[in-house]
Protein backbone atom coordinates (compact mmCIF):
# COMPACT_ATOMS: atom_id res chain seq x y z
CA UNK A 1 0.00 0.00 0.00
CA UNK A 2 1.49 3.36 -1.02
CA UNK A 3 1.52 6.44 1.23
CA UNK A 4 -1.54 8.04 -0.39
CA UNK A 5 -3.60 4.88 0.10
CA UNK A 6 -2.34 4.55 3.68
CA UNK A 7 -3.37 8.14 4.40
CA UNK A 8 -6.85 7.59 2.97
CA UNK A 9 -7.26 4.33 4.87
CA UNK A 10 -6.09 6.02 8.07
CA UNK A 11 -8.65 8.81 7.68
CA UNK A 12 -11.37 6.21 7.14
CA UNK A 13 -10.26 4.33 10.27
CA UNK A 14 -10.53 7.51 12.36
CA UNK A 15 -13.97 8.33 10.94
CA UNK A 16 -15.19 4.78 11.69
CA UNK A 17 -14.04 4.84 15.32
CA UNK A 18 -10.79 2.88 14.95
CA UNK A 19 -8.29 5.54 16.06
CA UNK A 20 -5.48 3.13 17.05
CA UNK A 21 -5.47 1.64 13.56
CA UNK A 22 -5.64 5.11 12.02
CA UNK A 23 -2.62 6.26 14.01
CA UNK A 24 -0.58 3.20 12.98
CA UNK A 25 -1.38 3.80 9.32
CA UNK A 26 -0.48 7.49 9.61
CA UNK A 27 2.86 6.60 11.17
CA UNK A 28 3.64 4.16 8.35
CA UNK A 29 2.71 6.71 5.69
CA UNK A 30 4.73 9.42 7.45
CA UNK A 31 7.81 7.17 7.64
CA UNK A 32 7.53 6.53 3.92
CA UNK A 33 8.19 10.21 3.33
CA UNK A 34 4.70 11.55 2.63
CA UNK A 35 4.58 15.14 3.98
CA UNK A 36 0.78 15.29 4.32
CA UNK A 37 0.82 12.05 6.31
CA UNK A 38 3.65 13.41 8.47
CA UNK A 39 1.52 16.45 9.31
CA UNK A 40 -1.54 14.31 10.06
CA UNK A 41 0.56 11.99 12.23
CA UNK A 42 1.93 15.03 14.10
CA UNK A 43 -1.62 16.21 14.79
CA UNK A 44 -2.57 12.74 16.07
CA UNK A 45 0.44 12.78 18.41
CA UNK A 46 -0.29 16.33 19.58
CA UNK A 47 -3.92 15.59 20.45
CA UNK A 48 -3.58 12.01 21.61
CA UNK A 49 -5.65 10.58 18.77
CA UNK A 50 -5.35 6.79 18.79
CA UNK A 51 -2.67 6.78 21.50
CA UNK A 52 -0.91 8.90 24.11
CA UNK A 53 -0.08 12.57 23.63
CA UNK A 54 3.54 13.06 22.58
CA UNK A 55 4.18 16.65 21.55
CA UNK A 56 7.95 16.32 21.51
CA UNK A 57 7.77 13.75 18.70
CA UNK A 58 4.92 15.72 17.08
CA UNK A 59 7.24 18.72 16.90
CA UNK A 60 9.86 16.73 14.99
CA UNK A 61 7.30 15.58 12.41
CA UNK A 62 6.02 19.15 12.02
CA UNK A 63 9.56 20.38 11.39
CA UNK A 64 10.02 17.68 8.77
CA UNK A 65 6.78 18.43 6.91
CA UNK A 66 6.67 22.23 7.30
CA UNK A 67 8.47 22.97 4.02
CA UNK A 68 5.77 21.21 1.96
CA UNK A 69 2.55 21.60 3.96
CA UNK A 70 1.43 25.17 4.86
CA UNK A 71 -0.69 23.96 7.79
CA UNK A 72 2.31 22.07 9.15
CA UNK A 73 4.45 25.20 8.96
CA UNK A 74 1.86 27.19 10.90
CA UNK A 75 1.58 24.52 13.59
CA UNK A 76 5.38 24.18 13.61
CA UNK A 77 5.67 27.84 14.57
CA UNK A 78 3.05 27.35 17.29
CA UNK A 79 5.02 24.37 18.61
CA UNK A 80 8.20 26.46 18.73
CA UNK A 81 6.46 29.27 20.61
CA UNK A 82 5.04 26.80 23.13
CA UNK A 83 8.14 24.65 23.50
CA UNK A 84 6.79 21.31 22.37
CA UNK A 85 10.31 20.10 21.69
CA UNK A 86 11.75 21.56 24.90
CA UNK A 87 12.40 25.22 25.63
CA UNK A 88 9.96 27.80 24.27
CA UNK A 89 11.50 29.53 21.27
CA UNK A 90 9.48 32.57 20.20
CA UNK A 91 12.55 33.96 18.41
CA UNK A 92 12.86 30.93 16.13
CA UNK A 93 9.12 30.97 15.44
CA UNK A 94 9.31 34.64 14.44
CA UNK A 95 12.42 34.05 12.34
CA UNK A 96 10.59 31.36 10.37
CA UNK A 97 7.58 33.66 9.97
CA UNK A 98 9.64 36.55 8.60
CA UNK A 99 11.49 34.25 6.22
CA UNK A 100 8.14 33.16 4.83
CA UNK A 101 6.91 36.76 4.68
CA UNK A 102 10.10 37.87 2.92
CA UNK A 103 9.44 35.30 0.20
CA UNK A 104 6.06 36.97 -0.43
CA UNK A 105 3.75 34.49 1.34
CA UNK A 106 0.50 36.47 1.85
CA UNK A 107 -0.54 34.79 5.11
CA UNK A 108 2.91 35.33 6.62
CA UNK A 109 2.96 39.00 5.53
CA UNK A 110 -0.43 39.51 7.15
CA UNK A 111 0.55 37.64 10.30
CA UNK A 112 3.73 39.70 10.71
CA UNK A 113 1.78 42.90 10.04
CA UNK A 114 -0.81 42.16 12.70
CA UNK A 115 1.93 41.31 15.20
CA UNK A 116 3.51 44.70 14.48
CA UNK A 117 0.15 46.36 15.16
CA UNK A 118 0.02 44.69 18.58
CA UNK A 119 3.50 46.09 19.22
CA UNK A 120 2.42 49.58 18.09
CA UNK A 121 4.90 49.41 15.18
CA UNK A 122 2.26 50.84 12.87
CA UNK A 123 4.41 51.98 9.96
CA UNK A 124 6.00 48.55 9.54
CA UNK A 125 2.57 46.98 10.01
CA UNK A 126 1.05 49.05 7.21
CA UNK A 127 3.83 48.08 4.81
CA UNK A 128 3.44 44.36 5.55
CA UNK A 129 -0.35 44.46 5.39
CA UNK A 130 -0.27 46.45 2.15
CA UNK A 131 1.95 43.84 0.51
CA UNK A 132 -0.39 41.07 1.67
CA UNK A 133 -3.50 42.91 0.50
CA UNK A 134 -2.00 43.48 -2.93
CA UNK A 135 -1.59 39.71 -3.32
CA UNK A 136 -5.32 39.27 -2.65
CA UNK A 137 -5.20 38.43 1.06
CA UNK A 138 -8.68 39.26 2.38
CA UNK A 139 -7.83 39.52 6.13
CA UNK A 140 -4.98 41.96 5.35
CA UNK A 141 -7.35 44.08 3.29
CA UNK A 142 -9.87 44.04 6.14
CA UNK A 143 -7.17 45.23 8.54
CA UNK A 144 -6.30 48.16 6.27
CA UNK A 145 -9.99 49.07 5.94
CA UNK A 146 -10.24 49.07 9.73
CA UNK A 147 -7.15 51.28 9.94
CA UNK A 148 -8.57 53.44 7.12
CA UNK A 149 -5.08 53.67 5.67
CA UNK A 150 -3.25 52.21 2.69
CA UNK A 151 -0.08 52.99 0.78
CA UNK A 152 -2.12 53.15 -2.42
CA UNK A 153 -5.76 53.83 -1.45
CA UNK A 154 -6.98 53.42 -5.03
CA UNK A 155 -5.46 49.93 -5.41
CA UNK A 156 -7.77 47.30 -6.85
CA UNK A 157 -7.70 45.10 -3.76
CA UNK A 158 -9.83 47.55 -1.76
CA UNK A 159 -12.92 47.20 -3.94
CA UNK A 160 -12.39 43.45 -4.14
CA UNK A 161 -12.33 43.18 -0.35
CA UNK A 162 -15.38 45.41 0.08
CA UNK A 163 -17.46 43.45 -2.43
CA UNK A 164 -16.21 40.11 -1.05
CA UNK A 165 -17.27 41.06 2.46
CA UNK A 166 -20.75 42.03 1.31
CA UNK A 167 -21.18 38.89 -0.81
CA UNK A 168 -20.12 36.64 2.07
CA UNK A 169 -22.44 38.40 4.53
CA UNK A 170 -19.54 38.67 6.94
CA UNK A 171 -20.77 40.23 10.22
CA UNK A 172 -18.27 43.08 9.76
CA UNK A 173 -19.20 43.67 6.12
CA UNK A 174 -21.33 46.79 6.44
CA UNK A 175 -19.08 48.74 8.77
CA UNK A 176 -15.79 47.86 7.06
CA UNK A 177 -17.03 48.31 3.50
CA UNK A 178 -18.06 51.87 4.32
CA UNK A 179 -14.67 52.85 5.75
CA UNK A 180 -12.69 55.26 3.57
CA UNK A 181 -8.99 54.76 2.83
CA UNK A 182 -6.39 57.50 3.18
CA UNK A 183 -2.82 57.38 1.92
CA UNK A 184 -0.38 56.25 4.60
CA UNK A 185 3.27 57.15 4.91
CA UNK A 186 4.52 53.57 4.66
CA UNK A 187 6.59 51.98 1.91
CA UNK A 188 5.38 49.02 -0.15
CA UNK A 189 8.92 47.86 -0.89
CA UNK A 190 12.36 47.97 0.69
CA UNK A 191 11.45 46.62 4.11
CA UNK A 192 14.35 46.12 6.48
CA UNK A 193 13.71 42.43 7.14
CA UNK A 194 16.36 41.99 9.87
CA UNK A 195 14.73 44.91 11.68
CA UNK A 196 11.30 43.31 11.29
CA UNK A 197 12.63 40.05 12.76
CA UNK A 198 14.33 41.87 15.63
CA UNK A 199 11.17 43.85 16.41
CA UNK A 200 8.97 40.77 16.51
CA UNK A 201 11.54 38.70 18.40
CA UNK A 202 11.60 41.11 21.31
CA UNK A 203 7.82 41.21 21.62
CA UNK A 204 8.35 44.10 24.03
CA UNK A 205 4.90 45.62 24.28
CA UNK A 206 4.23 48.60 26.52
CA UNK A 207 1.93 47.65 29.38
CA UNK A 208 -1.62 48.98 29.47
CA UNK A 209 -2.76 51.09 32.40
CA UNK A 210 -5.89 49.71 34.01
CA UNK A 211 -8.89 51.15 35.80
CA UNK A 212 -10.22 49.27 38.83
CA UNK A 213 -13.84 48.27 38.32
CA UNK A 214 -14.41 46.08 41.41
CA UNK A 215 -11.72 45.96 44.06
CA UNK A 216 -13.09 42.87 45.86
CA UNK A 217 -12.35 40.57 42.92
CA UNK A 218 -9.51 42.62 41.39
CA UNK A 219 -11.67 43.40 38.35
CA UNK A 220 -9.68 45.82 36.20
CA UNK A 221 -10.57 47.26 32.80
CA UNK A 222 -7.90 48.08 30.22
CA UNK A 223 -8.92 50.51 27.46
CA UNK A 224 -7.24 49.80 24.13
CA UNK A 225 -5.60 46.54 25.13
CA UNK A 226 -5.60 45.29 21.51
CA UNK A 227 -5.89 47.08 18.15
CA UNK A 228 -9.33 46.92 16.54
CA UNK A 229 -7.85 45.35 13.39
CA UNK A 230 -6.50 42.46 15.49
CA UNK A 231 -9.92 42.08 17.10
CA UNK A 232 -11.46 41.79 13.62
CA UNK A 233 -8.91 39.12 12.74
CA UNK A 234 -9.71 37.01 15.81
CA UNK A 235 -13.39 37.14 14.88
CA UNK A 236 -12.82 36.27 11.23
CA UNK A 237 -10.40 33.43 11.95
CA UNK A 238 -12.90 31.74 14.26
CA UNK A 239 -16.21 32.33 12.48
CA UNK A 240 -16.40 29.04 10.59
CA UNK A 241 -15.73 27.00 13.73
CA UNK A 242 -18.47 28.60 15.86
CA UNK A 243 -20.90 26.14 17.45
CA UNK A 244 -23.70 26.47 20.03
CA UNK A 245 -22.06 27.05 23.41
CA UNK A 246 -22.01 24.43 26.15
CA UNK A 247 -21.56 24.29 29.90
CA UNK A 248 -19.76 21.67 32.00
CA UNK A 249 -22.02 19.21 33.80
CA UNK A 250 -20.88 19.42 37.44
CA UNK A 251 -21.59 15.74 38.04
CA UNK A 252 -19.93 14.20 34.99
CA UNK A 253 -17.50 16.88 33.78
CA UNK A 254 -18.95 16.47 30.28
CA UNK A 255 -19.92 19.41 28.07
CA UNK A 256 -23.67 19.79 27.61
CA UNK A 257 -26.04 22.27 26.00
CA UNK A 258 -28.14 24.28 28.46
CA UNK A 259 -30.52 27.27 28.03
CA UNK A 260 -28.55 28.96 30.83
CA UNK A 261 -25.94 29.76 28.16
CA UNK A 262 -27.13 31.09 24.82
CA UNK A 263 -24.38 32.01 22.38
CA UNK A 264 -21.98 30.60 19.84
CA UNK A 265 -18.39 29.81 20.74
CA UNK A 266 -15.22 28.07 19.63
CA UNK A 267 -11.76 27.35 20.99
CA UNK A 268 -8.60 28.11 19.06
CA UNK A 269 -6.96 24.70 19.33
CA UNK A 270 -3.25 24.65 18.41
CA UNK A 271 -3.83 23.75 14.75
CA UNK A 272 -6.19 26.74 14.44
CA UNK A 273 -3.69 29.25 15.82
CA UNK A 274 -1.00 31.34 14.22
CA UNK A 275 1.42 33.61 16.06
CA UNK A 276 -1.19 36.38 16.22
CA UNK A 277 -3.40 34.18 18.40
CA UNK A 278 -0.37 33.22 20.51
CA UNK A 279 0.43 36.92 20.97
CA UNK A 280 -3.18 37.73 21.90
CA UNK A 281 -3.04 35.04 24.59
CA UNK A 282 0.22 36.53 25.88
CA UNK A 283 -1.27 40.03 26.06
CA UNK A 284 -4.36 38.78 27.88
CA UNK A 285 -2.23 36.87 30.40
CA UNK A 286 -0.08 39.95 30.97
CA UNK A 287 -3.19 42.01 31.70
CA UNK A 288 -4.23 39.42 34.28
CA UNK A 289 -0.74 39.33 35.82
CA UNK A 290 -0.38 35.62 35.11
CA UNK A 291 2.26 33.54 33.28
CA UNK A 292 1.32 32.69 29.69
CA UNK A 293 2.06 28.99 30.15
CA UNK A 294 -0.84 28.77 32.64
CA UNK A 295 -3.51 29.82 30.16
CA UNK A 296 -6.01 27.58 28.48
CA UNK A 297 -6.48 28.16 24.76
CA UNK A 298 -8.17 31.29 23.47
CA UNK A 299 -11.96 31.24 23.06
CA UNK A 300 -14.20 33.26 20.74
CA UNK A 301 -17.67 34.03 22.10
CA UNK A 302 -20.38 35.35 19.78
CA UNK A 303 -23.74 36.71 20.97
CA UNK A 304 -26.65 37.49 18.64
CA UNK A 305 -29.76 39.54 19.55
CA UNK A 306 -31.52 38.05 22.57
CA UNK A 307 -28.62 35.77 23.53
CA UNK A 308 -27.04 35.84 26.97
CA UNK A 309 -25.11 33.83 29.53
CA UNK A 310 -26.98 33.88 32.82
CA UNK A 311 -25.09 34.34 36.13
CA UNK A 312 -22.25 31.83 36.53
CA UNK A 313 -18.74 31.44 37.88
CA UNK A 314 -15.64 30.40 35.93
CA UNK A 315 -13.90 28.44 38.68
CA UNK A 316 -14.27 24.70 39.12
CA UNK A 317 -16.40 23.98 42.19
CA UNK A 318 -14.08 21.76 44.29
CA UNK A 319 -16.96 19.69 45.66
CA UNK A 320 -18.31 18.66 42.25
CA UNK A 321 -17.08 15.21 41.25
CA UNK A 322 -17.05 16.17 37.59
CA UNK A 323 -14.30 18.74 38.21
CA UNK A 324 -11.76 16.44 39.84
CA UNK A 325 -9.96 15.53 36.62
CA UNK A 326 -9.56 19.17 35.55
CA UNK A 327 -8.33 20.25 38.98
CA UNK A 328 -5.82 17.42 39.00
CA UNK A 329 -4.61 18.23 35.50
CA UNK A 330 -3.78 21.95 35.78
CA UNK A 331 -5.39 23.29 38.94
CA UNK A 332 -8.02 25.93 39.47
CA UNK A 333 -9.07 28.67 37.06
CA UNK A 334 -7.65 31.50 39.13
CA UNK A 335 -8.33 34.35 36.69
CA UNK A 336 -10.40 35.31 33.68
CA UNK A 337 -9.22 37.67 30.95
CA UNK A 338 -11.60 39.14 28.38
CA UNK A 339 -11.19 41.41 25.37
CA UNK A 340 -14.16 43.01 23.64
CA UNK A 341 -13.83 42.23 19.93
CA UNK A 342 -17.11 43.83 18.87
CA UNK A 343 -19.66 45.69 20.99
CA UNK A 344 -23.43 45.26 20.71
CA UNK A 345 -25.41 48.31 19.65
CA UNK A 346 -27.50 47.90 22.78
CA UNK A 347 -27.12 45.62 25.81
CA UNK A 348 -24.55 42.85 26.00
CA UNK A 349 -22.52 44.07 28.97
CA UNK A 350 -20.59 41.79 31.32
CA UNK A 351 -22.46 42.17 34.58
CA UNK A 352 -21.45 41.40 38.16
CA UNK A 353 -24.73 40.89 40.07
CA UNK A 354 -23.14 40.94 43.54
CA UNK A 355 -21.94 44.47 42.89
CA UNK A 356 -24.69 45.73 40.55
CA UNK A 357 -21.92 46.73 38.16
CA UNK A 358 -21.37 46.00 34.49
CA UNK A 359 -18.50 46.38 32.03
CA UNK A 360 -19.39 47.60 28.56
CA UNK A 361 -16.13 47.46 26.69
CA UNK A 362 -15.50 48.82 23.23
CA UNK A 363 -13.49 46.88 20.62
CA UNK A 364 -9.98 46.31 21.93
CA UNK A 365 -10.80 46.98 25.59
CA UNK A 366 -9.81 44.33 28.12
CA UNK A 367 -11.18 43.16 31.45
CA UNK A 368 -9.59 40.84 33.99
CA UNK A 369 -10.83 39.53 37.32
CA UNK A 370 -9.88 36.92 39.88
CA UNK A 371 -11.90 33.77 40.49
CA UNK A 372 -10.16 32.87 43.76
CA UNK A 373 -9.28 34.66 46.98
CA UNK A 374 -5.70 35.36 48.04
CA UNK A 375 -5.97 32.24 50.21
CA UNK A 376 -6.60 30.14 47.09
CA UNK A 377 -10.23 29.44 48.00
CA UNK A 378 -12.82 29.99 45.29
CA UNK A 379 -14.41 33.43 45.24
CA UNK A 380 -18.24 33.36 44.92
CA UNK A 381 -18.22 37.14 44.49
CA UNK A 382 -16.79 36.58 41.01
CA UNK A 383 -20.30 35.60 39.86
CA UNK A 384 -20.86 37.29 36.50
CA UNK A 385 -23.13 37.19 33.48
CA UNK A 386 -23.20 38.00 29.80
CA UNK A 387 -26.17 40.34 29.66
CA UNK A 388 -28.66 39.89 26.83
CA UNK A 389 -27.86 41.60 23.56
CA UNK A 390 -30.76 43.91 22.72
CA UNK A 391 -29.52 45.06 19.32
CA UNK A 392 -26.55 44.28 17.08
CA UNK A 393 -24.07 41.58 18.06
CA UNK A 394 -21.25 41.09 20.51
CA UNK A 395 -18.00 39.16 20.26
CA UNK A 396 -15.50 38.52 23.04
CA UNK A 397 -12.11 36.88 23.31
CA UNK A 398 -12.09 34.86 26.52
CA UNK A 399 -9.18 33.25 28.32
CA UNK A 400 -9.21 31.19 31.50
CA UNK A 401 -5.94 31.03 33.39
CA UNK A 402 -4.99 28.21 35.76
CA UNK A 403 -2.86 28.27 38.91
CA UNK A 404 -0.20 26.10 37.26
CA UNK A 405 0.95 25.22 33.76
CA UNK A 406 -1.92 24.18 31.56
CA UNK A 407 -1.60 20.67 30.22
CA UNK A 408 -3.55 21.00 26.98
Amino acid sequence: MNATAQLQTAQKAFSEGRPEEGRRLLEAAAKSGDASAAYSFAVALAYGQGGPVDRRIAASWLAESSAEVPAARQLHRFSLAHGWAGEKNWEEAVSDLTESAKSGNPAALREAGLLCLILNENEIALSLLDQAANTGDMPAGMALLRLEQAIAPDAGWAETVRSGLLRSKHPLANELSENPLEKSGGESTGLDWPAVTATLSRFARAGSSGETLIENISAVSYPGALPAAVCDYVISSGLRALQPSTIVDPQTGQKIHDPHRQSLSMTFAPHLQDLVHVAVERVMCTLAGCPAENSERLNLLFYRPGEQYRPHVDYFAPDDDGNSAELARSGQRVATSLVCLHAASEGGGTGFPRFETAWNGQPGDGLTFRNVKTSGEVEPLSLHQGEAVAAGWKALASLWIRDREFAA
